[in-house]
């Protein structure tokens, strides 16, 4: 068997497991004692430390791309006992583990360093079930989705990325979840994404919705693409009430629409909630640097 036919076994390994990930079903059966729920899961999450450095480190792809198949047949078998929802796995440095202020449930992501230096993004979305586990599986499909700034998508069709922050809110009844994300796009460009994520009525994740309104432009989501060397803010500031953002512009005028020359001005921008709709404004500093100052600790 040739070397390109072998790694194509390994993608596909991967993508059959991630298909998989999703998971309904009774929990394990161990002793009633907290204490050896702790220590069931415990063990695991020495596993699961290892297997998730290993992801992003392995020294070539076969021990990622193998990583990171473990790493998911393991963090199934973790999520399995009981009382799990509320082990913290602070040991997974290189994993994110959010959960929004309603504890309806947490997002685990991650991501799978390829040879091209992209990255492929895993996540799972396990709901604070006590009887049983209930665990929706993210699938990257963000080289493959089209019409990206309109459509909504199932967690199979996921904008892949590390999510870092989510901020939960209710209009009319329906609970949303703005959802604030990082992705390592490619060499020259970093990548942030400000997504919405809501439950049908069968239970199950969709992500996007037209209630951002950016210029006049309803949409789904808003992504922005700018210099893998700059740092953008970009996160939801409890006190301003508002998702607070950096201003993109080229380096140079002629290089408009050429993201990878694009980083913040100094200034920023926010959405503000009205009437379901996050609308955007500018925002104009009179004491840059006392805004500056507090702008840091978001």
């Amino acid at each position: 068997m040739s070397f390109r036919v072998t790694m194509r076994s390994y993608y596909s390994l991967i993508i059959l497991l991630f298909f998989n990930l999703s998971s309904f079903g009774q929990r394990i059966k161990v002793s009633s004692s907290d204490s050896t729920y702790i220590d069931s899961i415990r063990n695991y999450e020495y596993q699961l430390e290892g297997l998730s450095y290993n992801i992003i480190n392995g020294s070539d792809k076969v021990e990622r791309i193998t990583s990171c198949y473990y790493f998911i047949e393991t963090l199934k078998t973790a999520l399995q006992i009981p009382n799990s929802f509320d082990y913290e796995f602070d040991l997974l440095k290189t994993v994110s583990t959010i959960t929004p202020d309603d504890k309806k449930f947490r997002v685990f992501t991650w991501n799978l360093l390829l040879d091209s230096g992209k990255y492929m993004y895993f996540g799972a979305i396990q709901m604070n079930n006590s009887d049983s586990l209930e665990l929706y599986g993210l699938y990257d499909s963000s080289d493959y989705n089209r019409n990206v700034y309109y459509d909504q998508f199932d967690n199979r069709h996921w904008m892949g990325a590390l999510i870092y922050q989510i901020h939960h809110y209710r209009w009319k009844k329906k609970d949303y979840y703005i959802t604030f994300g990082w992705d390592g796009q490619d060499a020259e460009t970093n990548r942030k994404v400000i997504d919405v994520m809501w439950f049908d009525e069968s239970g199950k994740p969709n992500f996007g919705e037209e209630i951002f309104d950016f210029d006049g432009d309803l949409q789904a989501r808003i992504i922005f693409d700018f210099n893998d060397r700059a740092a953008m803010l970009c996160r939801y500031d409890e006190f301003e009430e508002a998702i607070v953002f950096a201003n993109l512009v080229p380096i140079n005028p002629l290089l408009k629409g050429v993201y990878k020359n694009y980083v913040p001005d100094g200034t920023y921008d926010y959405l503000k909630f009205e009437k379901g709709i996050w609308r955007r404004y500018k925002m104009i500093f009179d004491d840059r640097k006392k805004n500056s100052t507090n702008l840091r600790k978001l």
